[in-house]
């Protein structure tokens, strides 16, 4: 990925004085490499790693830029922007096919005015604001503010969507009239109108493999990802594995290693001593890959906090600041990164446990939110926290509001749930990780493709259950990786299918062995509870940065509900779940950041 902005302005001193202003604020991060692309009131500039895929063109007919992979449906090469905007030519007769691939591209048409477009889940980040005659596109609102026709103002409704849900709701930012771009849409805008989002990918949902046996279904779903392993991640291309200690990235080292990818490397975020690590060392070991790992200083925390706060205005809420520390590591091995996120929901199922409730035995929007809504701020706490006269009902407006979208996201209860997770919890708070790791190595998507989509929409609940259908995709095709431990993100690590022996010594030796290893080494080996540690000195670090702006949200908040909400860093606060608990205050502790320079 790359940091972009997108301007087309008729005026052209105030696009020059613009243009000026922004290009060398572009890099989030040291080592960028900063290119424009203009033609006549149209500028595409961007700031992006030397190795990362990007393409342009321009001649006196239009302008096109193409950051990361555009791979059409049928084909194995991506496009470049020249090839991107002879496809989009079309407009607006005809809305051309979505591409597979992580990108963004924008196509400025001499009569057609400007298409910008992007994955079709919506991973790559693109905001817009637009008037008649202006039009500003980034993947990040920050810079919008040095333009003049734009001024500052909150969005109400975006800052209550992100306190209920740890992320935005329908689009709403945290900037009155600035939008993030829904998945599976394109943006279309020309001189004299309004930006508009048109629908260009919608999953395919339908009961066509109901009736399959489950080996039928596992050799489907082995084609789609071998295909998509294929094209995603070229052979004429040198990458990397994130490899963690769980189901989703081991599953594409096995199709790596089946198509001979022996130049791959892995790497694992992390210590040698955390348990995933120590998982995914025996995954790599076991495919022959060889294993880096990737460690994130903790005396950084506070850096990296200030420049989520920055760039990604608590979109993605304030959980994963650590990402922004994985560049350099990753940019040293290659250039780019296969990557699994998504595949626990995609390939396996887990959004059915955020849905489904066993005492109801039934799918709903109320059992979804609350699940949801654990990562975030009660709605009865936070309706006691914003200053009424300011927020009025939005509380209760924007929890409608995500139920309308909810029913209206399919028509079956179980793919309301399958899609309604994708579009939010899995595009920003795991898809978030995304953009800083571009930064780095460009990151591939194999999980993330329209035919391995229309495969597992097509596939029955009781396939997905306890990803029954994913288990035994491993267990027959990579039976060798099926058999090592499994990181669960607790204070053991047992095989898919342990044996008798495992769960015997676990019972007898292990709850022991791991009381006296943490008496002697108290360091926690789980790499999420560690790096999530909102009493650890890293967070601290990071809550005494913004323990001084709590005056910039007095205008929003009852003082004394925030204090009780967010305590002062010397403070140690308990949780029963260290990381969904210490997720809302986390939230409040990114306002805070974000609210001293922009409110």
């Amino acid at each position: 990925m790359a940091s972009f902005l997108i301007i087309v302005d008729a005026d052209a001193t105030r696009r020059n004085r613009f243009i000026q202003t922004v290009e060398p604020l572009l890099p989030p991060v040291k080592g960028l490499k900063t290119d424009r692309c203009a033609r006549g009131d149209f500028c595409a500039l961007w700031a992006a790693h030397p190795q990362a895929p990007v393409s342009q063109s321009a001649d006196e007919t239009g302008a096109a830029v193409l950051w990361g992979d555009a791979i059409p449906k049928s084909a194995i090469q991506p496009v470049s922007a020249r090839q991107m905007r002879d496809h989009w030519s079309v407009w607006p007769a005809t809305l051309p096919e979505p591409y597979d691939g992580f990108h963004a591209g924008v196509v400025h048409l001499q009569d057609n005015g400007v298409i910008v477009s992007a994955d079709i889940l919506g991973l790559f980040p693109v905001y817009y604001c637009g008037w008649p005659d202006v039009l500003l596109v980034g993947s990040s609102p920050e810079l919008f503010r040095y333009h003049p026709c734009f001024h500052m103002e909150l969005n109400a409704a975006g800052l209550v969507g992100i306190l209920l849900t740890m992320h935005l709701i329908n689009g709403q930012t945290l900037w009155r009239n600035v939008r993030r771009l829904a998945p599976g849409h394109c943006l279309a805008w020309s001189p004299g109108a309004l930006p508009q989002e048109k629908l260009q990918y919608r999953i395919p949902f339908s009961a066509r493999y109901y009736d399959l046996p489950l080996e039928a279904q596992v050799r489907l779903i082995d084609g789609a990802l071998d295909e998509a392993v294929t094209r995603h991640a070229r052979a004429t291309q040198s990458h990397s594995l994130l490899l963690s200690g769980g189901l989703d990235s081991r599953m594409l080292g096995g199709f790596l290693k089946r198509q001979g990818r022996r130049d791959t490397v892995a790497v694992t975020f992390g210590l040698p001593s955390d348990i995933d690590f120590r998982c995914a060392s025996r995954v790599a070991r076991t495919l022959g890959f060889p294993h880096h790992p990737v460690h994130v200083a903790g005396s950084s925390y506070p850096r990296y906090a200030e420049c989520q706060a920055r760039w990604e205005h608590l979109a993605n809420g304030f959980n994963t600041i650590m990402n922004w520390g994985t560049p350099p590591a990753l940019g040293a091995v290659n250039p780019r990164v296969v990557t699994g996120y998504l595949g626990n929901v995609i390939l396996g199922g887990a959004h059915l446990e955020g849905a489904y409730s066993p005492s109801q035995g039934n799918f709903s929007f109320r059992t979804y939110f609350a699940h949801h809504n654990e990562w975030a701020i009660r709605p009865k706490v936070l309706k006691k926290l914003l200053l009424r006269e300011v927020f009025g009902d939005l509380v209760d407006e924007t929890i409608a509001g995500l139920e309308t979208a909810y029913l209206r996201s399919a028509d079956q209860e179980s793919h309301r749930a399958w899609c309604s997770h994708l579009q939010h919890r899995q595009r920003f708070h795991v898809g978030s990780a995304l953009w800083p790791l571009c930064f780095g190595a460009w990151p591939v998507q194999p999980y993330v493709d329209q035919k391995v989509l229309e495969v597992m929409s097509g596939m029955p609940v009781v396939t997905l259950e306890e990803r029954r259908l994913q288990l035994e995709l491993l267990h027959c095709r990579f039976p060798h990786l099926a058999a090592l431990p499994l990181d669960r993100n607790a204070d053991y690590a047992l095989p898919i299918h342990p044996r008798f022996r495992w769960m015997l010594a676990w019972h007898l030796y292990g709850r022991a062995w791991e009381a006296l290893r943490r008496k002697v080494h108290p360091v926690d080996r789980r790499y999420y509870c560690r790096t999530y540690d909102f009493n650890g000195a890293s967070w601290r670090a990071v809550r005494q940065e913004g323990e001084p702006y709590r005056s910039c949200v007095q205008h929003l908040f009852h003082s004394e509900v925030l204090n009780e909400l967010l305590p002062p860093p010397q403070a140690t606060v308990s949780f029963h779940d260290g990381l969904a608990d210490a997720s809302g205050p986390k939230l409040l502790l990114g306002l805070l950041l974000w609210a001293k320079d922009h409110e």
